[in-house]
């Protein structure tokens, strides 16, 4: 009798499913990207500390057909110590859906796509960036959101439609609010015309939000209507590169009516071995933070639209900084930003940034001034695959910068980062 039980256990543990497959008959795709960090730094301290964390994450991509399957992307992070959060997914509270409520560890991206007329169907938590030099949101920083999306190309067209939750308030469904979702649309048209690349974007937040990390009851809802239009435009004149974005937003938070624009301009050119970048943006500002507004600011996220490392996340350096966004919670934003990649030796190379910071409106009472930065990062390649970053940046603060961005800390800030990374 026993024999049959564990022949009965046995057969219950080893035999597939009824809807599992057979390796052979689906085309599986494996990659991953292990790091482990070190950081350094005073920032938002009147003392110096430092912390290592690590990072783990593993893609699937599954076709069991050509154009037809899904991608999952699978993450652990955390810091050594036992600093990692317990739960990786709690989902018993209300909480703003921009990162998918992912923590320690869990689903960073999951989504299915198919062929469908001219184009592809994604569906699920998607990679969703803006195509506009993540001025407004990036899914590299962890902007992870579920919704449909369908992009392809007609003719010289590139095209991309997607409709995303960026809060599920399905929680709050027996209030008297009907609609307490939070409903992003996107738009993006991009044609290449000889050695100039054009584009018109369009992206739009639309409905109540509760900002609230839990416990949001319905009277923390309120309004959020955001809209976003504009061109980009990239241009070649070899051996220079030019590349532009122009955005204008408006819409309304709670019962105050916000509106502003924002310019981009970057150019790009070999100086012998090296490469040298220029780029300025401007946002303009309102009082009371009723400018230009931004996905990041709204939200609380952030992107790798700089070239700096302490201002804004960057690299090996992207653990802790000050995460300013293009908008600069509304008040506006001046920013000239200088960068040199150099080869030194083959598998060797340096980065070296400097950047200006600026308010364009006096931020409560604390002026404009937020700062400058200077920063390197030297890169050695250890190995297929296996690369070691390390460097530093060092800034002064002006008062608006001390004040809003450094919790009132040192005017005087620095940063030491190393990362060890293997990514395929």
């Amino acid at each position: 009798m026993k024999k049959v039980a564990a022949a009965c256990l046995l057969s219950a543990v080893f035999v597939a499913p009824s809807y599992a497959i057979k390796l052979r008959d689906a085309d599986i795709d494996f990659g991953i990207q292990y790091r482990v960090m070190y950081n350094n730094s005073n920032i938002g301290s009147n003392n110096q500390y430092d912390f290592f964390r690590q990072r783990l994450r593993l893609n699937f991509d599954v076709k069991t057909e050509s154009g037809v399957g899904g991608f999952l992307q699978i993450e652990y992070r955390g810091g050594w110590g036992g600093s990692s959060p317990a739960v990786s997914d709690p989902r018993g509270v209300y909480d703003v859906n921009a990162f998918n409520r992912l923590q320690a560890r869990g689903i960073r991206y999951g989504y299915l796509y198919f062929p469908a007329g001219p184009g592809t169907v994604l569906a699920g938590i998607l990679p969703a960036n803006d195509q506009v030099d993540q001025m407004l949101f990036s899914a590299d920083w962890d902007l992870n959101i579920g919704g449909i999306a369908y992009a392809g190309k007609v003719g010289g067209l590139d095209y991309r439609a997607a409709y995303v939750r960026l809060v599920e308030g399905a929680f709050y469904r027996n209030t008297a609010v009907k609609d307490k979702d939070q409903h992003f649309l996107v738009l993006d048209l991009n044609t290449q015309l000889g050695a100039i690349d054009a584009g018109i974007h369009y992206y739009g937040t639309y409905g109540k939000i509760c900002t609230q990390r839990n416990n949001c009851t319905p009277a923390d809802f309120f309004t959020l209507n955001q809209t976003w239009i504009g061109p980009h435009v990239n241009v070649k004149f070899e051996p220079l590169t030019l590349h532009g974005v122009v955005l204008a937003n408006t819409g309304k938070v709670a019962n105050t009516s916000t509106n502003g624009f924002l310019l981009r301009l970057e150019g790009s050119a070999p100086l012998g071995p090296a490469k040298v970048s220029l780029l300025g943006i401007y946002s303009s500002g309102k009082n009371n933070g009723n400018g230009f507004q931004t996905v990041h600011g709204l939200l609380g996220t952030s992107g790798y639209w700089a070239y700096t490392y302490i201002f804004t996340p960057h690299g090996p350096s992207d653990v802790n900084d000050f995460g300013l966004e293009p908008g600069n919670g509304g008040y506006g934003l001046s920013t000239v930003q200088a960068k040199v990649d150099f080869p030194i030796t083959k598998g060797f190379s340096v980065q070296g940034v400097v950047g200006t910071f600026r308010s364009n409106k006096d931020m409560a009472g604390n002026g404009k001034s937020l700062g400058t930065e200077a920063g390197v990062t030297f890169t050695a390649n250890l190995g297929k695959h296996m690369n070691l970053e390390f460097g530093g940046a060092v800034a002064g603060l002006g008062n608006a910068g001390r004040a809003v961005y450094n919790a009132g800390a040192k005017k005087s800030v620095n940063e030491l980062f190393a990362r060890l990374q293997m990514e395929f």
